[in-house]
């Protein structure tokens, strides 16, 4: 089914599905890139998870022998520390190959662990910027900043028109092949929600299915439950059930992670803490779907980005990421899926749609500001 931009160009782009998907349990990063690192079909829409939210991201070392002894450091990190040497800054850091010396990035930076990130093999880095240009001549390491974020959608009601438009409710009670059961009596794969968190006094949305409540953000001013709206928002498109606004999977379970403080901003640090959960807890909550709409704001490449690696980590243990693309589109050509995690070829990266007031789907667009190409 085609979608055409905004001035009827064919987009060639596919409504992809999320809520059920198999998987290998082959993490290796490399072979995930270069080698048998395959991910089966997935067989449910993930399409509607479309708000994004935008997070907070060179070269030097002393040893150039290969590319897996040389330091990488986001672009203009360095430049920002020597205008602002006095200033504390926050930063992931993370090996190229083997293990983190972290004894010896310490030893140098005089700095001080935020947080450690076993998921990838690295930590969050609290130093003076001074102290920037001494890590950054520690050989083998990739330095990139531990980030802000912050919403780039407002929670608006839906009229539902994306549910027939995407034919979603005829899966609800769907046949399964070669069975006579139907979608309804099976059990359901729960989703992740990693955002600012889920609002469970909405009962008519989600009932007692917000199974977990997890509070991993280290900032100040956060609310219990959802101090921002953005993550009840998104739950509701997931598995939300009330009357006339059914989500995607209505009969899922919920697992919230809170990762946002009341203003929306979140550190990229906390985000992959939250993957790490995930991953950790997946079997435990039969969590088959982790839906992330957020997006990092420095702009980065997948093969350097801490949170891309955190999300393929999540996708080759067996579970399906859904990430935005986030809303900084063009109006006349393509914007390019710039940041992470939307940027990693490993997760469903969703886009906007408009259904110009009607549920058909054969004249839907998408909007200039939604981002892709």
């Amino acid at each position: 089914m085609a979608m055409l931009r905004n001035g009827g160009r064919p987009g060639g782009q596919s409504r992809s599905s999320a809520l059920w998907g198999t998987g290998n349990n082959d993490d290796s990063r490399s072979n995930a890139l270069w080698g048998k690192g395959g991910r089966g079909l997935v067989t449910l829409m993930a399409a509607v998870l479309v708000l994004g939210i935008p997070l907070a991201a060179s070269a030097g070392g002393d040893d150039n022998t290969g590319p897996e002894t040389q330091t990488y450091v986001s672009s203009g990190m360095l430049a920002n520390a020597s205008k602002h040497p006095d200033k504390t800054i926050h930063v992931i850091v993370t090996a190229n190959a083997g293990d983190l010396p972290k004894s010896r990035i310490l030893d140098k930076t005089l700095g001080s662990v935020d947080r450690r990130l076993g998921l990838i093999d690295g930590i969050a880095l609290d130093l003076r910027a001074n102290r920037l240009d001494q890590l950054a001549k520690i050989p083998g390491l990739t330095i990139t900043p531990d980030a802000p974020a912050h919403p780039t959608g407002s929670t608006f009601s839906s009229k539902q028109l994306w549910v027939p438009n995407t034919g979603i409710d005829k899966l609800w009670n769907a046949p399964v092949a070669n069975s006579t059961k139907t979608q309804s009596d099976l059990a359901v794969p729960a989703i992740a929600v990693v955002d600012s968190g889920v609002d469970t006094s909405k009962a008519a949305d989600f009932g007692a299915r917000v199974v977990q409540q997890v509070n991993l953000t280290t900032l100040p001013n956060n609310s219990p439950g959802d101090g921002r709206g953005h993550g009840t928002f998104v739950a509701g498109i997931a598995a939300g059930q009330a009357a006339g606004y059914a989500g995607a999977s209505p009969r899922s379970n919920i697992v919230s992670l809170d990762v946002m403080d009341d203003t929306g901003t979140a550190r990229t640090s906390d985000v992959i803490a939250a993957a790490q959960w995930i991953l950790d807890n997946k079997d435990k909550y039969n969590i088959k779907v982790a839906n992330f709409s957020l997006h990092a704001s420095n702009s980065s490449s997948f093969t350097h980005d801490p949170l891309d690696k955190a999300v393929e980590k999540l996708w080759f243990s067996g579970v399906t990421v859904v990430a935005a693309a986030g809303n900084y589109g063009y109006a006349n050509a393509p914007s390019g899926v710039k940041y992470a995690p939307g940027n990693d070829p490993f997760v469903i990266t969703v886009g906007a749609a408009d259904m110009d007031g009607n549920p058909s789907p054969n004249n839907d667009t998408a909007p200039s500001w939604s981002a892709y190409g």
